[in-house]
């Protein structure tokens, strides 16, 4: 479900908004229409224009950002960070709206720091300009999907080695989802709560942790044992929770270093009453500090009792925490199974459909605008076509895919590249239309015509794309 919050955003190494030191305080040019280049020309002797296509210009985006620190000399240090990691740049680069599933591709133009010697203490403010050349919001995942083509008999399984989905990535938490019974890898807080663990109630696998707070205004939660982490090292930190709609009156996740209290933040304005949502968060370990638990709780309110539950636990070291996983939901057990870190490989970060059938293929483009495919042909074939079935038009290639190459076609540039570098624009024939992908669901045909000596070999189309909207 979509929110209205901004919640966190990334560039290069930087995150913003909640659970870090870069508060967000104002945003523009997301949410609006790019200025319109109109193609309106007036009447002769008539009243009124003649209007052509509306296309838009580039997409200006301005930040506005707070600083926190606890010293003017680690004020100072954050200053510096954003002063570095936003630099002129040659290419765009991704701005990404982790909690709206958004991405725009851009370079800062602009940015103020200024010093204010009256709050200098330990707060500041910062402002950005993003230029956009490309002004198209596009969604963080990619989406594939992949078909043979309709004249060869045989076909072959794809995507022939799928390692995961994004950058590598391990979850530090040792007893995440509570699949096996209460270990001394978690912990529970408050002595007015009970935990259970209980099947009527889970995000992932078959069970989660209830805790049953008996009395108003009290606390109670879990905290999980996870891998040390040193200073200097950044610690997102994810749960998914399921909170009553009446009785939590705070809502928190903490990082410790054995009982002692190293960071919290408030987290309940990212809960959904009634339904389970994850709540997150990130601390930098301080120096002289190392971090080996990390906690969830809630704080019942003034009215009584009140249960809740969590679930799901993950924490990570890095810029950005990924979707989540454990070792046995999409990564590896590095130990013991439910009580020891676990880890994925990297892969291609990109989310993958099931395969066509006789030649066909649906893309789905869930944004609000036409979609640039990248499509990828795989050889053997000849002359291969791709018809866009929904909305009539195709493309048609005159030319030979001999095994083991490839050809990439970029739709928004239209570039033809033989093996993802060597130019064959001559190879489109004359009339064809670049497929678009039109808000919805959109079917694509692939045909082409087998090489002799390839028995048994088929090609294969590969469509990839972003949601995408102005």
């Amino acid at each position: 479900m979509g929110q209205q919050r901004i919640g966190r955003i990334q560039w290069g190494p930087l995150t913003f908004g909640p659970g870090s030191p870069y508060m967000v305080t104002a945003l523009d040019g997301v949410d609006d229409m790019p200025e319109i280049r109109a193609e309106d020309i007036p009447r002769p002797d008539q009243h009124g224009d003649y209007t052509g296509p509306d296309t838009t210009g580039a997409r200006v985006i301005q930040l506005g950002l707070g600083l926190r620190a606890d010293s003017p000399d680690e004020l100072r240090k954050l200053t510096l960070a954003l002063r570095a990691a936003t630099q002129p740049q040659r290419q765009p680069q991704p701005l990404q709206f982790l909690d709206w599933d958004t991405l725009v591709y851009g370079k800062v133009r602009q940015r103020s720091i200024p010093y204010d010697a009256e709050y200098l203490w330990r707060t500041g403010t910062a402002a950005l300009e993003v230029y956009c050349a490309d002004p198209y919001l596009y969604s963080l995942n990619e989406y594939a999907v992949s078909t043979t083509a309709y004249s060869p008999a045989a076909g072959r399984t794809y995507p022939l080695v799928y390692s995961g989905a994004g950058p590598g990535a391990r979850n530090l938490v040792l007893n995440p989802s509570f699949e096996e019974t209460f270990t001394t890898e978690t912990t529970g807080f408050g002595t007015n709560s009970t935990r259970s663990r209980v099947s009527a109630e889970s995000y992932v696998g078959g069970y989660s942790v209830q805790h049953a707070i008996s009395v108003a205004s009290a606390q109670g939660g879990t905290s999980w044992n996870i891998e040390p982490v040193a200073a200097g090292s950044t610690v997102q930190l994810g749960v998914w929770v399921k909170v009553p709609t009446t009785g939590i009156a705070a809502l928190e996740l903490w990082w410790r270093n054995q009982t002692t209290n190293l960071s919290t933040t408030s987290v309940i304005a990212q809960a959904r009453p009634g339904s389970w949502a994850r709540v997150s968060g990130s601390y930098t370990v301080a120096a002289g500090q190392t971090c080996d638990r990390v906690a969830a709780v809630a704080t019942t309110s003034a009215a009584g009792a009140a249960i809740w539950w969590a679930d799901a636990a993950m924490a990570v070291v890095g810029s950005s925490l990924p979707a989540y996983f454990d070792g046995a939901n999409g990564g590896t057990w590095e130990g013991t199974p439910n009580a020891s870190v676990s880890g994925r490989p990297a892969g291609t970060g990109r989310v993958y459909g099931d395969a066509g059938q006789s030649g066909r293929l649906t893309a789905i483009n869930g944004g609000a605008s036409p979609a640039y495919p990248v499509l990828r042909i795989d050889g053997p074939v000849a002359n291969p076509s791709i018809e866009q079935v929904t909305t009539g038009g195709g493309l048609t290639l005159d030319a030979t895919i001999q095994a083991g190459e490839y050809l990439i076609i970029d739709t928004r540039t239209r570039a033809v590249l033989l093996m993802g570098s060597s130019p064959r624009r001559q190879w489109v024939r004359a009339g064809s239309t670049w497929p678009l992908l039109q808000p919805g669901t959109n079917t694509l045909a692939y045909r082409g015509s087998a090489l002799p000596g390839a028995p048994g070999q088929s090609s294969l189309l590969t469509v990839t794309w972003r949601d995408t909207s102005l």
